[in-house]
């Protein structure tokens, strides 16, 4: 490649300059790249197969030329003559990767990046494109890689009845008549950030389409931060970092989330996804029930009702899809897998905010159950296991889990939502086997108290409904760890 990069300095020393300082970047496989002064980027894509998607990248400059949120583009060459390679001049990004220091962000910091992400969204979304048939693209993709699974044998009879039901449902969910510019690759290794702004790099995956397709990637990250993470970033992901991400989109960009149908849509999305990753790693389970979880959002998303609910399965599959791990604090806000300022400002919310906002933590979930099998006419113990609060441990982490038990025939059941770990519906000889494994595994320096309470009231306070909890008598007294 010196020929190369030789021939493309000599063409452009008008914009690249003098005594250069050249040095080629190990990343990529279909490109090569050349960093110059640490002040441009020579991208050079070597695989001609490549040439489609750089050719998408090139049109992504061009319509974005106003916006200061990506790299200046400085020259492009596509015409293969003396240099026999599509070619771009690019500024050289300052910074480090978002993954690199998200983490050390507080919220607040974490607010003000989504803000500017938001607006670059805007700007990108502002160029329209032509109209196509968006339900027949997502249709084809799917036919294709759910023939292979077959062929792999990869689901079960009643796993195929599920993704049957929910492709059906494609045509009401997909109709699209409105196309424009998205990144469709908006991840934190391709945000780079430096003295408090972001740059957006890497549109080879660009392309028109409905608006709510940029959340397929980036709200995929947010649930798993780590998949998208650089082998060198990868340890500093953690989901709860990340959850507040989608009340950030929502302040700033709230047409982005008001899509009709979003859900059911980026669940479409998330199952092609998937699906595609899955016909390739047959074994993957994870990958597998990430497939049935979408198919389970589109197929049910708009028929399960909480009033129509008639079993525990079903009340699952519901809690799946409609409840997130959360707390609406005493002003009405929302906040997503993230407890701070939970003992200052948390109320438990009511039945119908729970159902409204579709979010809760451990005690609205359990408020919830309970409910549920009561409605039932089942008999229920509902529980609070928490370590001592007082009014001096504010800034430790609240240790806190209400669970509920149901009985059927004669058996009990311990149904689990929130710790997600543990979800599922677990079934016990007795109430002492149940009660035994759920408060087991906790270190021997945290000390537990578990009691059977009566209700979870509404709009109680964290320390009003400590003091109800200890108003019971506490049934015993564990060793054990941190839980909410």
């Amino acid at each position: 490649m010196q020929e190369i990069i030789d021939l493309i300095i000599n063409r452009n020393r008008k914009i690249l300059g003098e005594n250069l300082d050249i040095k080629r970047i190990p990343v990529g496989f279909t490109n090569t790249i050349y960093s110059i002064n640490d002040s441009f980027i020579i991208k050079i894509c070597t695989d001609y197969h490549n040439e489609e998607n750089f050719k998408k990248e090139i049109d992504f400059y061009r319509a974005n030329e106003n916006n200061d949120l990506i790299p200046k583009l400085y020259y492009v060459s596509t015409d293969k003559g003396e240099v026999p390679y599509f070619y771009e001049i690019i500024e050289k990004v300052k910074g480090v990767s978002l993954y690199n220091v998200w983490h050390t962000f507080s919220e607040e910091q974490r607010e003000e990046i989504i803000k500017q992400l938001c607006t670059a969204m805007k700007k990108f979304h502002s160029n329209i494109g032509q109209e196509y048939d968006w339900l027949d693209y997502w249709q084809k993709q799917f036919a294709s890689l759910y023939a292979k699974a077959k062929e792999l044998s990869i689901f079960t009879e009643d796993e195929l009845q599920l993704i049957d039901y929910a492709y059906a449902k494609f045509d009401r969910y997909l109709k699209s008549d409105h196309f424009v510019l998205v990144h469709n690759d908006l991840h934190f290794d391709n945000i780079f950030y430096k003295d408090g702004k972001i740059t957006l790099i890497d549109f080879e995956r660009s392309i028109y389409a409905p608006k709510d397709f940029e959340l397929g990637i980036l709200f995929r990250m947010i649930r798993k931060p780590w998949k998208f993470a650089s082998e060198g970033t990868e340890q500093y992901t953690n989901s709860s970092d990340y959850t507040s991400i989608k009340l950030y989109i929502e302040k700033y960009y709230p047409e982005l989330i008001n899509t009709l149908f979003l859900s059911q849509r980026l669940a479409i999305y998330d199952m092609v996804y998937f699906l595609k990753q899955l016909v390739e790693n047959p074994r993957e389970e994870e990958l597998k029930k990430d497939v049935i979880d979408a198919s389970k959002i589109v197929s049910f998303k708009d028929e399960l009702r909480f009033e129509e609910i008639k079993s525990a399965s079903e009340l699952m599959d519901y809690m799946d899809i409609n409840i997130e791990y959360g707390w609406i604090d005493k002003l009405g806000n929302r906040h997503l897998n993230n407890l701070k300022g939970f003992r200052e400002n948390y109320r438990i919310s009511s039945i119908h905010e729970i159902l409204k906002t579709g979010i809760g933590t451990c005690i609205e979930q359990a408020k919830l159950i309970k409910l549920f099998f009561d409605k039932m006419g089942l008999e229920t113990k509902l529980y609070c296991h928490r370590g001592y609060e007082t009014a001096d441990n504010f800034d430790k982490e609240v240790r806190m889990h209400c669970f509920v038990l149901f009985k059927y025939q004669d058996a009990w059941y311990h149904f689990e939502h929130s710790n997600f770990l543990k979800r599922g519906i677990h079934k016990y000889h007795s109430v002492e086997s149940a009660i035994k494994n759920i408060t087991s595994g906790f270190h021997e320096n945290d000390i537990r108290i578990l009691t059977e309470i009566p209700e979870i009231p509404e709009g109680m306070s964290f320390k009003q409904f400590n003091e109800y909890v200890n108003s019971f008598e506490p049934i015993s007294t564990y060793n054990h760890s941190k839980e909410l």
